[in-house]
């Protein structure tokens, strides 16, 4: 069995989602995390998120790419969404000083002039432990 008709196995078994209501387009949380695509990121369970809380967007490293702001733009004039969360982690095989990196993401998202509403970034680092640690650009680090 390949990996694809595994997941619709698993589909099929119950794992089933509701249909989608077109009038909850906007995230209950108001809220997009932009993190790592790593698999064993699980950015859902991270912060217990059902379906229709958040805005999920998902790239190699969780960095703010061109794509990344389109998609980040997109997510707040059609979506409604008004925060945003960055979720860099430890053990990433895109970026070498993770926390480094997220500093320099949060920097790039303050200084966008494509996002309507900044206010309101704030970057985590996943440790290889399981915590979640905020990062703050000029601050030291606080667990979360």
């Amino acid at each position: 069995m390949t990996g694809t008709e595994d997941l619709l196995a698993r589909r099929r078994g119950g794992a089933a989602l509701a249909p989608l209501d077109p009038a909850a387009r906007a995230p209950a949380s108001k809220v997009a995390v932009l993190a790592c695509m790593d698999a064993r990121l699980g950015v859902e369970a991270m912060f217990a998120l059902r379906p229709g809380d958040a805005h999920v967007i998902r790239n190699a490293g969780g960095c703010v790419t061109p794509d990344a702001l389109d998609s980040l733009r997109l997510s707040q004039l059609r979506g409604g969404t008004r925060e945003i969360v960055l979720v860099h982690h430890e053990d990433c095989a895109a970026l070498d000083e993770p926390a480094a990196d997220l500093v320099r993401c949060l920097d790039r998202l303050a200084a966008s002039p494509r996002l309507p509403h900044r206010d309101v970034v704030r970057g985590f680092l996943y440790t290889r432990g399981g915590e979640l640690r905020e990062i703050r650009p000029g601050r030291a680090e606080t667990p979360s």
